[in-house]
This record gives C-alpha cells, structure tokens and sequence, in this order.
C-alpha cells in the first residue's frame, strides 16, 4: 500500500473569509485561483487539486497512491490568532471529517489547531482523537511567529502525546526571510530551514523528556537536520533542559520523503 502522508486540502470557505480581511493574513481571487497573503514576504498560489477534491483523487490514481493523510496546510488557523484561530480551526477540522467519511478508502487525516488558548486548543485536540478519528496533528514550523517551544504551547504538546498520535510539521511564513522576501528562496530556502529550526528547539526544549511517546514527522527528509546532525549535536547538548545525549533526541525524529531529488533522499536514509 502506499500511503502519502504529505498532502493537503484547502477550505474553500477559508480562503473566502481571508479575502474579506485588510490585515494578515488575507487573500485575493485571480481568476479561478486564490493567492493567500500568509505575511508580508509569503504570498502563495493555490495549485490545483489544492481545493478540488476530483482533481486530488485523479493525482492520487495517475500516481498509483492509495491512501493520503490530508492536512489542510498553509495557512493554518493559528495565523489569526485568538479566538478566531480556535473557531476556524474547530471548522477547518470539521471540513476534514466530513472529506473522510465521504471518502474513507481513500483518506484520513490530521487535525488543525488553533494555539488560541492552551484550553481551548486542547479541548480541541481531544475533540479530533476522540470523536473525529483523526489520527495525528498538523504543526507548523512556528505559530504566528512565535518560536515553538513558547510555554503556552508546550501543555497541548503533552496532550498530544498521551494520545499516542504524531504531530506532522509544515512550513508556514518564516520567522527569519531576510534577503529572500519575495523571491523563490522563501519555499526553497526558508522554508526548509524554519522546519528545522522549530524541530530543534523543540528537541532543546525537554519535552522529549518530559513527553517520551511525543512523535514528530520532519517534512522535506528531515530538512537540514540530516546533514547537519553533527554540528547540531553541541546546540542540543548545551540545553539545561536535556538530559541525554544529542543522538538519543536526534533518533526521535521521523521524516518524510519529499526530498525533491533521490540523492537528497538517500542521504536522508543513510
């Protein structure tokens, strides 16, 4: 069987509410096509099969997929802030359920989370696992600029890993874009090392410690993480919250294939 665990689905009901806001995040209709303002550096095109579920399941038959894992990807929830993150990501989650269950040979899939309020994205959380069946959370590679291992995350991090489900990290607009705003860098570059960045900090941070069954999926084969492990090594281990060697931490980690070229990939797996 095989399975893609890095695809997404884009609310269409969303993107319409992002076109009638004047502040970040927002969008704009070109045509048939949405572009979403995520920050001022990021700005991004929906592609299609993005939003239009025949499009996705004809991708999945042309490349002989038989699973796909939907996230609903950039721009998350969490972008808005408030209670406002944590109503959006309430309907966001509620517009994944019903793809499933209309499709449940085909998909499953993983919740949003608001990061509003620590409660409510809990409550949130359990609402996912518990009565959605979904079986994982996406994370974003920050939370509306903010580092990932800020406490007032760290508790539905914990919650989360009593469940016993994986968090399935994605870039969002990066905290640092200096010299790429605007310019393909941002995907390329940025992205890939804010995925990484926030896995770091995460591993710093004493929450595999504190949560051992915590499970992170690195997107993009481990990001820069694979190829710089020995370098990070020094940086994990100077933590005062850490208490094991940098590989022990390091070996926690799952990633993904997206690799974009087969020697990256096998690096990675080496």
């Amino acid at each position: 069987m095989r399975i893609d665990i890095h695809t997404h689905l884009y609310f269409t009901e969303f993107a319409e509410y992002l076109i009638g806001r004047s502040s970040l995040p927002n969008a704009v209709r070109q045509g048939g096509t949405f572009v979403t303002n995520c920050s001022a550096a990021v700005s991004l095109v929906s592609p299609p099969g993005h939003m239009e579920i025949d499009a996705k399941l004809k991708s999945m038959d042309d490349m002989g997929l038989d699973v796909a894992v939907l996230t609903h990807g950039i721009p998350g929830p969490e972008l808005l802030g408030g209670d406002e993150a944590d109503d959006w990501a309430s309907r966001i989650n509620d517009f994944l359920a019903a793809t499933v269950e209309q499709y449940p040979d085909k998909f499953v899939a993983m919740g949003s989370i608001g990061f509003g309020t620590p409660e409510r994205s809990i409550a949130e959380v359990n609402r996912c696992a518990n009565e959605l069946g979904f079986k994982g959370f996406q994370l974003f590679s920050n939370t509306n600029q903010k580092v990932l291992d800020s406490p007032e995350f760290m508790p539905v991090y914990r919650r989360i890993a009593e469940l016993g489900v994986p968090m399935n990290m994605h870039p969002t607009a990066p905290l640092n874009t200096v010299g790429m705003a605007g310019t393909p860098m941002i995907p390329g570059m940025a992205f890939i090392y804010d995925t990484s960045l926030g896995a770091v900090r995460l591993l710093r941070s004493g929450l595999f410690d504190e949560a051992p069954d915590f499970r992170l999926i690195v997107p993009h084969v481990g990001g820069i993480i694979p190829y710089l492990g020995g370098r990070l090594g020094s940086s994990i281990e100077s933590a005062p919250e850490t208490t094991q060697p940098a590989k022990h931490y390091l070996d926690k980690l799952y990633v993904d294939s997206i690799g974009h070229s087969q020697e990256a990939l096998d690096m990675c797996y080496k």
